[in-house]
């Protein structure tokens, strides 16, 4: 996340707490956000001065998590195709977690995913392939390779802070193509792709020796009908002109194998009927072009976003998420607003959706904003002076006596104010920029002493301004470091003893 994610993040789960995992190797310690600009915002233990904790869990890497998101994720998987399902992950016998985990589908028999051996997780050559997803580190059984033609495999790979499920079928001789989860289904035949249904076809097919016949097309699966089907991108199958124009665009862009072959069976579709020269020329280049990447000839392997492109992408939907609640309130849009999300979505894109693209060419199609009228300028020449009249200067020591006696009010009775209710109760404070608010808390002087003798902390009044979750304010911080009380990187704790010193010195004896 990019520090102003994190700001949401920490705004969305206030008050709630993290701690290491001990399912993967964690010591089971606390765990808190660390806020940087300049690098990746990330989650780290708490200082540890006796260096009491030993963490294994900072020597594995993103995957050691994988099974973890494969059970969430398929078992989402399956609830799309209204299939309820529950899935366990056993331990070995030293009680670590395993690396395989186990699908219960409801009216189908169970799912069984193996990602590296581990004791008590060896495949048997008994056991139905298309029941079985492999991972990346496991090695087939050549006899069933041979007797069945297939194996299926499964992968994560980065999705900007997520990891997605991939599925894979690998054929006799070593090939494998991978899909989406949007293109396999679960079917009473077990886990099915585009590549198993192929593999099947072909095996079921006989034909009489010395008997030419003509390759039938491939029957297509549910699946592949209601893609076929769905108008995608909004494009009906009926527009003719568009879907061979996607199509163009999907092969010059170099995009994905699934988009090419989705506008492919659409492209085939419309000219059914008959097709020109130029869309049969499309239509074969495009063929090639799948073919290519299916079979990875003259294809550079596929490569990961770089840290810069992620932070662009970012970035992008951080912009038109903005824009967009500019848009719905009525907001101007600056130039400078277009020319950060232009820059940015040059920077990432190979990595935008359709959607994204074309949101990034309405903006900037947008019409600007017409400039202001320029004041007619005032004729050469000596005129008399006129007095400017000035905005009238608020009145910040009011303004902080105000401010004290609304804190010390909340004080008493041991409760704490947010800076909205704050400005609601002073008259005035609410106008001011952010700049003048800090000015008039600065002035906030409380009234009431220690109650006992001993040397006590200072304790600032403003520590009584929260957020609208109750947790400390941002603003507290710059406050105390402008006296001198210069709070820790994880304040949560400090500032909370300062709160309750500022109830034992109010509350009524």
């Amino acid at each position: 996340m990019e520090a102003i994610e994190l700001d949401d993040f920490r705004a969305h789960h206030a008050g709630q707490t993290y701690w290491c995992g001990t399912w993967l190797g964690g010591c089971g310690h606390q765990l808190f956000t660390k806020l940087y600009t300049d690098r990746a915002c990330h989650f780290a233990h708490g200082p540890d001065p006796e260096h009491t904790s030993t963490c294994a869990r900072k020597a594995s890497g993103v995957s050691s998590a994988d099974h973890l998101y494969i059970k969430h994720g398929l078992l989402d998987w399956l609830a799309g195709q209204d299939i309820t399902a529950t899935a366990t992950i056993p331990r070995d016998a030293d009680g670590s977690i395993g690396r395989d985990v186990l699908f219960t589908p409801a009216g189908h028999d169970t799912l069984r995913v193996l990602l590296s051996e581990s004791p008590g997780s060896s495949t048997s050559g008994e056991e139905d392939p298309a029941r079985l997803m492999l991972g990346p580190e496991m090695t087939p059984d050549p006899d069933v390779l041979l007797r069945q033609g297939y194996v299926n495999r499964i992968q994560l790979v980065p999705d900007g802070t997520r990891r997605r499920i991939q599925v894979g079928t690998e054929r006799h001789g070593g090939t494998t193509d991978w899909f989406d989860l949007d293109e396999v289904e679960l079917t009473d035949s077990g886990l099915t792709t585009p590549a198993v249904e192929e593999i099947r076809r072909l095996r079921s097919t006989r034909r009489p020796i010395g008997v030419w016949a003509p390759k039938a097309p491939p029957p297509q699966s549910r699946l592949a009908a209601r893609v076929v089907s769905d108008e995608t991108h909004g494009i009906p199958s009926q527009d003719r002109d568009a879907v061979m124009a996607a199509l163009e665009q999907a092969v010059s862009d170099g995009r994905s194998r699934t988009e090419i072959r989705r506008w492919l069976n659409r492209a085939e579709e419309a000219t059914h009927g008959g097709a020109t020269a130029e869309e049969n020329h499309l239509i074969r280049a495009a063929t090639d072009a799948l073919l290519r990447l299916e079979r990875g000839v003259g294809v550079p392997t596929p490569r990961e976003p770089t840290f810069q492109e992620r932070k662009a992408l970012q970035k992008v939907e951080r912009l038109l998420s903005v824009l967009a609640q500019h848009k719905t309130h009525g907001m101007g849009v600056t130039l400078r607003q277009r020319n950060q999300l232009a820059q940015a979505a040059e920077q990432a894109s190979a990595w935008l959706t359709d959607e994204q693209r074309s949101q990034v060419e309405e903006w900037q199609n947008d019409p600007e904003p017409a400039p202001a009228p320029r004041a007619p300028q005032r004729p050469r020449g000596r005129s008399p002076r006129i007095p400017v009249s000035r905005p009238e200067r608020f009145n910040g020591a009011r303004l902080a006596d105000a401010v004290r006696d609304v804190l010390e009010h909340a004080a008493r009775l041991g409760k704490t104010v947010p800076l909205t209710d704050l400005c609601a109760q002073v008259k005035g404070l609410g106008e001011l920029t952010e700049s003048d608010q800090v000015q008039v808390l600065r002035r906030v002087r409380p009234t009431a002493r220690p109650r006992s003798a001993k040397p006590q902390r200072p304790a600032l009044l403003t520590a009584l301004i929260t957020t609208e979750a109750g947790t400390m304010h941002p603003v507290y911080r710059h406050l105390a470091d402008h006296v001198g009380h210069h709070l820790p990187p994880q304040a949560d704790s400090a500032w909370t003893d300062t709160v309750k010193i500022l109830h034992d010195r109010y509350r009524t004896p």
